[in-house]
């Protein structure tokens, strides 16, 4: 028998807290503040590639067979990215609609970007971050989620510098 409290329907377990969310929290924020801002909310290209890299981690997990004992359900491990990154804009103190404001932009940037076929080159270093997570290598995995966050973060200010060209 557990002693642990039952996690509430919603969220995830700290088994997937722990090889979702955690390591690509650390490393958007790492991003973050070497791309010059110390607060991950604030910087928009980081929150996209949180929301990324967040995304491609519970994919992989998604599609390999055995999952975690007691994983979540389907759908409340394909809602985890926004639920992340809204609590990285919950954490900042913004109040509770722009919350939401912020959030809806996110998704709408992210849907945007993958219509636009700017986002891709960091599924790769993802997909290896997983593995090595699942092998046990830590260090291993947040150096390729840093690989990939600064690919999606590279991505985006390219395609934000070329959407500014004039025609």
């Amino acid at each position: 028998m557990s002693v642990e409290a039952p996690i509430p329907p919603g969220m995830l377990t700290p088994a997937e807290y722990r090889l979702f969310a955690a390591p690509a929290l650390q490393v958007a924020a790492e991003v973050a503040a070497q791309r010059g801002d110390p607060y991950l909310y604030n910087d928009m290209p980081s929150m996209l590639a949180l929301l990324g890299m967040v995304s491609a981690l519970i994919h992989a997990y998604l599609a390999q067979a055995g999952h975690l004992p007691d994983a979540s359900p389907r759908g409340v491990l394909e809602a985890a990215p926004i639920a992340v990154c809204a609590l990285v804009f919950t954490e900042s103190s913004i109040d509770a609609l722009q919350v939401d404001d912020c959030l809806r932009a996110l998704s709408a940037a992210y849907l945007q970007l993958l219509r636009g076929g700017v986002l891709g080159p960091q599924d790769a270093y993802v997909e290896k971050a997983f593995a090595q997570m699942r092998a046990g290598n830590h260090p291993g995995a947040l150096q390729s989620l840093k690989l990939a966050a600064q690919a999606m973060t590279k991505a985006v200010d390219a395609w934000e510098a070329n959407r500014k060209l004039p025609a």
